[in-house]
């Protein structure tokens, strides 16, 4: 059970409704964990305007996945491994790029350059090396790429913190954690 509120989209009132409503025309629901963002509609606002502004990004979907999936797992959130094993399933990922990608691997050597960097991102608190940034360019890269790597993980790790804090229910298909997994 959730330890953070949901606010019901029926009965959302002002902001929080108009975000809602423009969530529900995209997606079709409101998935939970926008309904606990939904407490603070400035943070539901910011969530939504950087994740569809990075959308429009360069970074190509599968590619944008690949970090959600990793970072999630990174951080052990359970929600957002669910929820981004079904995002990226219809981004186009099969079942072994989505289990690869949780690993911090890809057979696209391009994808796993990506990778490698979102995760040395994470693990290191943004400490990279020139050398890290220097293959990360190598791999094909760009400054703009560079920093859309850097502000999908800093989204990602916003909503894996606010899935673990919250504990919300998970509304998607559910996916165990590779730790839980082996255990």
């Amino acid at each position: 059970m959730s330890r953070l509120n949901h606010v019901d989209p029926a009965s959302a009132q002002g902001e929080a409704k108009k975000l809602f409503d423009q969530v529900q025309r995209q997606l079709g629901g409101v998935p939970n964990f926008m309904q606990v963002l939904g407490n603070s509609p400035p943070a539901l606002a910011a969530f939504l305007g950087l994740n569809g502004n990075l959308s429009r990004g360069s970074l190509d979907p599968k590619t944008r996945e690949r970090i959600a999936l990793n970072t999630a797992e990174a951080n052990g959130c359970e929600y957002c491994v669910s929820a981004h094993s079904a995002l990226g399933e219809q981004a186009g990922l099969s079942s072994s790029e989505i289990g690869a990608a949780r690993r911090g691997a890809s057979e696209d050597l391009k994808a796993q350059a990506a990778l490698e960097f979102a995760e040395t991102v994470l693990e290191r608190r943004g400490e990279v090396t020139t050398a890290e940034l220097r293959a990360v360019r190598e791999a094909g890269f760009d400054d703009a790429q560079i920093v859309e790597i850097l502000s999908h993980v800093a989204l990602n790790v916003l909503t894996n913190f606010l899935g673990k804090v919250g504990q919300i229910d998970i509304d998607f298909p559910r996916v165990a954690l590779l730790t839980k997994a082996a255990a």
